[in-house]
Parts: C-alpha cells; structure tokens; sequence
C-alpha cells in the first residue's frame, strides 16, 4: 500500500521495499540490502523539502481508518468472502482497494493544501495541480464527512478550511 500511495504522490515507488528475513539468513539479509542501496544511489536522493505536501498527505492516507481497515480486511474476504457470502478474487479487491487509498490520498492533498494556507479550488489547484473539478467534487465529499467547511464568498470564489 505505501508503495501505491508514493507512486500517487509522485514518488518512485521502487524507494519502499519490504521483505520478511529470518535471523538465520544473512544471505538473504545481504542481498536485500545491496540491492537497496544500489537502488537509491540509480534513483539519487529524495528531497523531503520538495515533496514535503505529498509526503504528508501520503503519511495522512497510510494512517487512515478507512485505508487500513480495508487493507486489514483483504485475506479474510478474499478467502471466506464478505458477510453477503460473496466470494472475491484478490485483484478485484486490490483494484477497490487502490481506488480507496487513491481518493483517500487526493482528498488527504486537499486538506494538507488547506493547512498550507489555500482557501479557494483555484489556490488548492495552485498548490497541488490537481484538476479542479476533481478537487470540487472532493471538496463536497470532505464537507459532507465534517473535513471541511464552506467559509463564504471571495472575489465570487468559494472558500473553504479545515473544519
């Protein structure tokens, strides 16, 4: 999942490895951290200061309710089903869950945009480059779940905060 939202943000997803070593594989241990090395020095240094909105955003989305319970959820449904009895396969249920970690990410850039000082779609569009109807259209879903709130008219703008 943290590969998939950094690749939302914009970042490698390749800067990200996970691998289940025991003690007993030093081998193993070895191998993995070359190949992690050798990786970082073809991909060159992150700058934390350049993503500094997307990497909050993504932390945000990776620390959301919504996106582990529904990563948390996979091996249980995809292996019994759901409580309709229905059976998935696993793709299906990675593409939904990739659908909700990609709203949850955008909607999470929404927000970090508005901490940030943005009040109108056209200053959240600015800021993050996002299209502004995708960004009206969250911005009514954030308002609906008490994220946000609508502040009135400026220069015929809506603006909007943190609520």
């Amino acid at each position: 999942m943290t590969q998939k939202v950094l690749q939302q943000a914009g970042i490698e997803e390749q800067r990200v490895k996970l691998s289940w070593i025991s003690s007993a594989e030093a081998q193993r241990f070895a191998q993995v951290a070359t190949e992690i090395v050798e990786n970082t020095r073809e991909l060159g240094l992150l700058d934390p200061k350049k993503f500094e909105l997307e990497l909050k955003s993504a932390r945000r989305t990776l620390d959301n309710e919504l996106v582990r319970w529904t990563v948390g959820k996979e091996k249980p449904i995809t292996e019994q089903g759901d409580v309709y009895g229905r059976s998935w396969q696993v793709e299906t249920y990675r593409q939904v869950l990739d659908r909700i970690a990609c709203k949850e990410y955008y909607k999470n850039l929404i927000y970090t945009a508005l901490e940030y000082g943005c009040k109108s779609v056209r200053d959240i569009n600015a800021k993050t480059g996002m299209d502004m109807n995708k960004i009206s259209f969250l911005l009514a879903d954030m308002e609906k779940d008490g994220m946000v709130e609508f502040k009135g008219m400026q220069d015929h703008k809506p603006e909007f905060a943190i609520a």
